[in-house]
Formats: structure tokens, C-alpha cells, sequence
């Protein structure tokens, strides 16, 4: 994601992570690594989607971004679902900061989820994890749409932390995956914002691909929404009745604090 945000990008991020449960689908991911005893710094928060999923399953999390305007977002809507999820929006604690300037403290876990990595952001960052560092990156480079990662421009790839992580025996495990994180839309005017501030173009009639709102996260779905890349997918669903699909491939590593990989 690029960490220059706008009001208008933080709701597209919000309904793209909505539409499809990306976030939730990273805290299954996560959740085997967790343990509800275990504080958590998510570095790099972003607007703290994340953090809403992970938050029952640990013992608290300070969401930390450099980014005055997502954490303040944060804010409000901890505030908003304070009386409804109020065991949830009392375990995480938003803090303006950047990875610099977190020297000398501590959490049981760090967690950096697509945010742009490189070897001092590591060196600065893996050091307070007392147990273990989650990182999610994209698994090849992605530069289109809001949702692209600011891990590229000579940010780390995943490769590179791969190699990097071997370099410095770091003992870690490594899964990559599949998953959608695409833009839904209200309506066709949302469309053809959305398509000439990211760089893309709207020419003609836009083709429609028919999903029935039951269907859309099933498996099957899922693939005929990456066969259909570039190309709207019309859900009926009354939310969000188009959707333009996403496929991005998803790095997850677990980096276990103080243990050395086996040579």
C-alpha cells in the first residue's frame, strides 16, 4: 500500500477489505503464531484492519503508524465501536510513530503487513520481538491501484528477504498464496473515478461478469474472478453491486526471535 494516504484511499481500502475479507483471512493465517497472552506492535498499521481481527487473540496491540491520518482514523472508529465491540476496541492502542523511533522497547510479537521493508527497517524492528515477527509482503512486485505495496522502489521483494533472512540465519517459515484484494463499487461513476485516478481508462461499455451475491467468496468464485482480471464483475449484491478483481500473491513469514536457522 502506498504510504501516502487520503480520506478518499482509506475508504476504498476499507470496502476493498471488506468485500473480500482480506484481513480477516491474514488473521487465520496469523492466528496459529498467536497467543492470547502475547502483546502485539503492528508496525505500519495503516488504518488498523488488521488489528480488529488479531485483537482476540492476543492480549493487546499497539497499532503504530507514521501517518497522522490513518491512526487518527483509527481513533474514530475505536470510538465508534467502543459500546459494541468494546473487549475489542480496548486492546488496541493507536500511537503515531515511526519504526525509527521504537528503539529500546518490547512486544512479545512485531507485525509489518504490506509496508515497504528494507535491511535498517529490520534491523530496527526485529530486535523488539521477544518471541516472534510476523511479515506480510506481496510475493511478486504490485504496482497498480491503491492497494499497491510501497515495498517496491527499492524496498525489499520477497525474494530478497528471503535471502536476506538466510544471510543472517534468521530460523523463519515462509507460506505464499493467492488471495483476492480487489476494489468493490457502488456505483459506475465509482468506477470510472476509480480507474482514471489509479492510471487505468474506462473506454466503452464496461464488461460485466454475473456472480450471484451467494457465490462471491466461494472457491469457485474466486477463480472466475482472477480469470476475469481487468474486467468489472457484476455481484448483485445491493452494497456493492460491481466489483473489479485483484488477484495478488501474498508472502506471510514467521521469523522466530533469537533462534538461528540450522545449517
Amino acid at each position: 500500500m502506498s504510504n501516502i494516504w487520503t480520506p478518499e484511499k482509506i475508504e476504498k481500502y476499507k470496502q476493498a477489505s471488506e468485500y473480500t475479507a482480506f484481513h480477516k483471512k491474514l488473521s487465520v493465517l496469523a492466528a496459529p503464531y498467536l497467543d492470547e497472552r502475547w502483546t502485539l506492535a503492528d508496525i505500519g498499521c495503516g488504518p488498523g484492519l488488521l488489528d480488529f481481527w488479531l485483537a482476540p487473540m492476543v492480549a493487546s496491540i499497539d497499532a503504530i503508524d507514521s501517518d497522522e491520518s490513518v491512526i487518527a482514523d483509527l481513533r474514530a472508529r475505536l470510538d465508534d465501536v467502543f459500546l459494541t465491540e468494546r473487549k475489542t476496541a480496548e486492546k488496541i492502542r493507536p500511537r503515531h510513530a515511526s519504526a525509527l523511533e521504537l528503539a529500546g522497547e518490547s512486544w512479545d510479537i512485531v507485525a509489518l503487513s504490506f509496508v515497504g521493508i528494507d535491511e535498517e527497517m529490520l534491523e530496527a524492528v526485529l530486535p523488539l520481538a521477544n518471541r516472534r515477527a510476523l511479515i506480510f509482503m506481496h510475493g511478486r512486485p504490485d504496482k497498480a491501484g491503491p492497494l499497491a505495496a510501497s515495498d517496491d522502489g527499492g524496498k525489499f521483494t520477497a525474494t530478497e528477504l528471503e535471502t536476506w533472512l538466510s544471510e543472517k540465519k534468521l530460523a523463519h517459515k515462509k507460506s505464499v498464496l493467492e488471495m483476492q484484494f480487489g476494489q468493490p463499487f457502488k456505483t459506475i461513476e465509482d468506477i470510472h473515478k476509480f480507474l482514471s485516478e489509479y492510471g487505468g481508462q474506462a473506454s466503452g461499455e464496461i464488461e460485466c461478469v454475473d456472480i450471484g451475491m451467494e457465490d462471491v467468496l466461494d472457491e469457485a468464485a474466486l477463480k472466475k474472478m482472477a480469470d476475469a482480471e481487468e474486467r468489472i464483475i457484476k455481484t448483485n449484491r445491493f452494497d456493492y453491486p460491481y466489483y473489479l478483481p485483484k488477484s495478488i500473491s501474498v508472502a506471510m513469514y514467521i521469523i522466530l526471535s533469537g533462534q538461528r536457522a540450522r545449517t
